[in-house]
């Protein structure tokens, strides 16, 4: 019995030994890691792993190890593994080890067209995808289960220059949404930085440097079968291509508290991100509060449940702040919006996967007299892969709709203001959505053809048609009888289907992108073409004006030392 009990003990601390190895850290959305499990997963017949991102490293494994060590893939496995375990940590003693990672990203970016791509939304590799000139981070560990991480950026920010508020015709009348009141601050129509011919990421040349930093940090505590992090980054909830429905990964510096709790059939999430008032009018900074339920009813198939509320902080109390609770008790417009989800990936053949969201921000029944309009959305996908020699090919089809009040509110949305360098006493902001990056009113087609060699190259070709309706975030999204008195101060009443309106702006996007990994470690090389075309289709009349092109080229190389 003896020598049962210390042969079982060894076998136990076999099976712990790969947990204990690795970092507590959470693994960014930018690592290729997360397209090769899903891969590994794809081609073995099993229904994608957990779409609820970033992974922890103890996740990362726990996920990896469901697929046995001999797989006819390991060459997928074993580069995933390698990514999990990162690189090393410095061993000051038994309980703390550090880590200095200076990364160096030269990055040049060249179009066409300076005249009518002139602005943030206007690029495909934007102000969140382009990499600082030097990024210097710094991970101190603590035991097995604790990390603080940090980072310092030297970069050019998403500045504006030469921009007069006041007079400049583009700038939006309504306000935006629900976050800015008219005046309060002022979206940026034509950006030096996304204006220019040729531009890079060097600091130089009167370009001012990007004050919001760390763009990357934690605070994680985690172990086999938990994690819960404090910190600023990316956050994705779906598996979607073209973006995803409630929280997509388009942000990259979110403010953010998760806690995440799994094992291989089911996973808990509960998510808190924190937005403040960029305007500086007093408005109430804002809360999105979050709980997501994943589960397996079988190998091939995981369903996916959300329920989430933007509130407003002041006032919040702080029972809504309970993980159990059930949001959609709280019925408070003034101070809070809800929104739900359900997502399903199932994989009925190996190589085959569906993945399809739904949300849903308001639905009425026809008996009720509100004269809110309907606000829902879906996205749905197919993708099959398959191994040519040793690398493997990926065919990928999308399609999403949001409606036109999707995302917005008279009293709370969830639109998402980012303030910018800021001259003299201006205060420019940049507009996003907190879920789908296409945002409300809009239609989305996608095409996609990858690549992957595995640990080597990763390239992709894709085609996009995105038909976007009248109500952007800045157009009124309550519709008056008289047109002037339109205004985001009631509900919205701009019913669907998408897009809505007889001005449809339509946008048709080719592009072609891969990164090779050199066989010098950490050294990479990476790039982009991209051409836009975009027009102004009138609906009573059938016909197209307002043509315009663009041609995007962005090339780079990191070195990570």
């Amino acid at each position: 019995m003896k020598y049962r009990v210390i042969v079982l003990m060894i076998l136990v601390c076999i099976g712990m030994f790969p947990l204990a190895a690795v970092s507590p850290a959470q693994i960014p959305l930018s690592s290729p890691i997360y397209e090769e499990i899903d891969l590994l997963y794809q081609l073995s017949g099993r229904a994608l792993p957990s779409t609820s991102r970033p992974w922890n490293s103890y996740e990362a494994l726990a996920i990896l190890e469901v697929i046995e060590t001999d797989t006819p893939y390991q060459d997928l496995w074993n580069t995933a593994y390698k990514r999990i375990e990162g690189e090393p940590y410095h061993q000051v003693d038994e309980t703390f080890s550090y880590r200095i990672s200076p990364t160096i990203s030269l990055e040049s970016y060249l179009h066409s067209n300076d005249q009518d791509f002139t602005s943030y939304d206007d690029w495909i590799y934007s102000y969140d995808e382009r990499k600082p000139l030097l990024d210097l981070t710094l991970s101190m560990q603590f035991s097995s289960s604790f990390l603080f991480e940090t980072s310092l950026q030297a970069g050019v920010g998403a500045y504006i220059k030469g921009v007069d508020p006041e007079s400049d015709s583009e700038i939006e009348t309504w306000g935006i949404g629900v976050i800015l009141d008219q005046g309060d601050a002022f979206l940026v129509p034509d950006a030096t930085l996304y204006r220019r011919t040729f531009s890079s990421n060097l600091p130089f040349f009167g370009s001012p440097m990007e004050p919001d930093f760390p763009r990357h940090s934690q605070m994680t505590y985690a172990g086999p079968w938990w994690a819960i992090s404090l910190g600023r980054g990316a956050y994705s909830w779906g598996a979607g291509k073209s973006g995803n429905l409630v929280v997509g990964d388009h942000i990259s510096n979110h403010t953010g508290l998760t806690a995440s709790f799994f094992n291989q059939k089911f996973k808990a999430q509960l998510l808190y991100l924190f937005f403040p008032d960029v305007s500086q009018s007093g408005k109430s900074p804002r809360i999105f509060l979050a709980h997501r339920f994943e589960f397996n009813p079988a190998s091939w198939a995981r369903i996916s449940i959300s329920e989430n509320v933007m509130a407003n902080q002041n006032g919040l109390s702080l029972q809504y702040v309970d993980p159990t609770y059930i949001y959609h008790n709280i019925f408070d417009p003034p101070q809070v919006n809800s929104i739900a989800s359900i997502e399903a990936d199932i994989t009925p053949l190996p190589g085959f996967s569906i993945h399809g969201q739904f949300a849903l921000d308001q639905f009425q029944v026809p008996s009720e007299k509100a004269t809110t309009a309907n606000a829902m959305a879906y996205l749905v996908a197919g993708s099959y892969s398959w191994g040519v020699q040793k690398g493997y090919f990926s065919v990928g089809l999308e399609a999403a709709s949001t409606d036109p009040a999707m995302y917005r509110r008279e009293d709370v949305d969830f639109l998402v203001a980012r303030d910018l360098f800021k001259q003299d006493d201006s205060l420019p902001v940049i507009i996003d959505y907190l879920g789908y990056s296409w945002g409300s009113d809009s239609k989305v087609y996608q095409a996609r053809l990858n690549y992957l060699l595995p640990g080597k190259v990763n390239l992709e070709a894709s085609l996009t048609i995105h038909r976007q309706g009248e109500l952007d975030y800045l157009a009124a999204h309550h519709v008056a009888e008289v047109e002037a008195n339109s205004t985001n101060d009631d509900d919205p009443n701009i019913s669907g289907p998408s897009p809505s309106g007889d001005s449809i702006t339509e946008r048709l996007i080719i592009g072609f992108g891969g990164t090779y990994y050199t066989d010098i470690p950490n050294l990479e090389l990476f790039g982009q073409v991209n051409w836009i075309g975009k027009r102004e289709f009138d609906r009573p009349s059938g016909s197209a004006s307002g043509y315009a092109d663009d041609f995007q080229v962005i090339f780079g190389i990191t070195k990570r030392f």
